[in-house]
């Protein structure tokens, strides 16, 4: 009888404090963000209509410090009409917004551009909080000394933010340091640079979480900065299901560099078309220097360290610890004319326990691999077709030379993820040294076949091939295969789900298809940058891929 006693008073407690929260719209009852936000009680929701909002008064730190437009309290809701349409400009007079020790706060649907400050600038800059400080569907652009920074053991959660153009000492778009674990899912970077990852910084003991973001047209824009699009310093992220493309860097790690006993895993993941155009470039796809992350199951092709001295077209390792590469396809990258290991350049790791298993080392220029002084244990992988498919280190047993079978030809890359084909030795029980050779495991990054050789697929079935451009302006080619005729149409949508195109395509005949899209939404309005997902409908199955609109 007390349990039920207690809570029914829980639950009288909890609709009381429902009841109570209020709703508090900017400007109809607060001409300001700032003081709606001050005035809100506990539960409370300022709501913000459009406009742009330029109060940035409000000092952060007492008498004579930086000012920010807007400073948050613990148990309040921020929500704007939308990231195009509520505006909070700093107009380079401070921060945008201020968040530190505050918990139980939401910040969604509105833009921060413009912020300034001389140290931690950001367009929103969070200090000391947990994550149950959450923001989403925010636009973070032309902020300088950071879109947004998470310090001093700041565990904040992020959703579907688009960081474009910003600009910052290190972590131009959103940078993680100083123990804090933050998480950011389903975000995309664009056009942002720093010295030192030109998206993104992790570091100082940072265990973050990174998953489903793209990272395009980033850079590094001094000598010898690392990371174009990712720098991961000190810290031990958990990074997977994104898309690292056309970032550049000067120095070191065109998509991604580790550097000073960086650790963590990164996964599942495409690295493509990243440069490092430095005369000393090193790593144009991942670059790593005294770390050891577990690097598995990634696509890293067409990157291309141009220097006249690179090193390390798709991966370039420097002294130990050293990583783990496991199941990843390193395909048609380069080295400039003086370049050294197109596949995987490994210079003064001396003992260190360098491991490269079960990997596709393809189609790159210059060698597949190159050690100097290395010693990498290399098993179970297909290297072939490089300027040199020469085996250096340890032979762990299980290595191969034969073509991988890839369902696009090398020179297609755009089109389609590296998926071989059901016949290809590297695929599960394929392996020429016989059953049970590697454990009848995968090799590569890709094992889903190509959806038309005999055995991937069974009769009926579509398959979705790809798009060309990705990253696109305006326009892009969507490819697919039918292998009986059957209706069609492709749909479009939006990172968080919602319908922005239908291609109606009707009745096809069996065999290759493609359709056109032009970037316009059903109303025939264009798309922002962003990412996009298009799913193929077809003989019963459903089938979707990513792609991402540029600007």
């Amino acid at each position: 009888m007390r349990s039920k006693l207690g809570l029914t008073l829980v639950a009288l407690l909890l609709c009381a404090a429902s009841a109570s929260a209020a709703i508090i719209n900017v400007p109809a009852d607060y001409a300001q963000i700032h003081d709606a936000v001050q005035a809100a009680g506990v539960g409370d929701t300022v709501l913000v209509a459009a406009g742009t909002y330029t109060d940035c008064t409000h000092e952060t730190e007492g008498p004579g410090s930086t000012p920010a437009c807007v400073i948050m309290k613990s148990d309040v809701t921020l929500i704007g009409a939308g990231p195009d349409l509520t505006i909070i400009d700093a107009q380079s007079a401070g921060r945008g917004i201020f968040v530190e020790l505050v918990s139980n706060v939401r910040i969604e649907n509105l833009q921060v551009r413009n912020a300034f400050a001389e140290v931690y600038g950001a367009g929103i800059l969070l200090r000391q909080v947990d994550d149950t400080v959450v923001m989403s569907d925010l636009q973070i652009r032309t902020n300088t000394d950071g879109g947004i920074i998470c310090i001093n053991s700041a565990h904040a959660v992020m959703h579907r933010i688009d960081f474009i153009l910003n600009g910052a000492k290190q972590g131009g778009g959103l940078a993680i340091e100083e123990t804090s674990n933050a998480q950011c899912y389903d975000s995309h970077f664009d056009g942002n640079y720093s010295p030192s990852g030109g998206a993104l910084i992790i570091r100082a003991n940072s265990n973050a979480i990174i998953d489903g973001c793209t990272f395009v047209n980033n850079y590094t824009d001094a000598a010898f900065g690392n990371g174009g699009a990712i720098a991961i310093i000190s810290a031990s992220p958990t990074i997977s299901n994104c898309d690292i493309q056309n970032n550049d860097t000067q120095g070191y790690g065109g998509g991604v560099a580790y550097m000073s006993g960086a650790a963590g895993t990164f996964s599942n993941s495409v690295v493509a078309n990243n440069t490092a155009s430095y005369t000393y470039g090193l790593g144009a796809g991942i670059h790593t220097d005294g770390s050891n992350p577990t690097l598995e199951y990634l696509q890293i092709y067409n990157n291309d360290a141009s220097g006249f001295w690179a090193e390390g077209g798709g991966i370039n390792v420097n002294y130990g610890p050293t990583p783990i590469i496991r199941n990843c396809s390193i395909v048609g990258n380069q080295v400039g004319d003086n370049g050294l290991g197109g596949g995987i350049s490994m210079q003064w790791t001396y003992a260190e326990p360098l491991v490269i298993e079960r990997c596709i080392i393809a189609n790159n220029d210059m060698a597949g691999l190159y050690c100097n002084t290395a010693t990498p244990t290399v098993s179970c992988s297909d290297v072939w077709g490089n300027g040199d498919d020469a085996l250096c280190g340890t032979d762990g047993g299980g290595n191969f030379s034969l073509d991988p079978q890839f369902c696009v030809p090398v020179g297609f890359r755009d089109v389609a993820p590296l998926a071989i084909a059901s016949t290809s030795p590297c695929m599960p029980g394929n392996h020429p040294g016989g059953a049970g050779t590697c454990g009848d495991l995968l090799i590569g990054a890709d094992g889903q076949g190509c959806g038309t050789d005999a055995g991937d697929i069974t009769p009926g079935l579509a398959r979705l091939v790809g798009n060309a451009p990705n990253p696109f302006n305006p326009k892009t080619t969507i490819f697919f295969v039918l292998d009986e005729p059957g209706i069609a149409s492709i749909r479009v949508y939006d990172i968080a789900g919602r319908g922005v195109a239908t291609l109606p395509l009707g009745e096809l005949g069996a065999g290759q298809h493609q359709a056109e899209w032009s970037g316009l939404n059903d109303g025939g309005q264009a798309m922002a940058s962003g990412v996009y997902f298009y799913t193929l409908e077809a003989l019963g199955e459903t089938h979707s891929r990513r792609m991402i609109l540029v600007k």
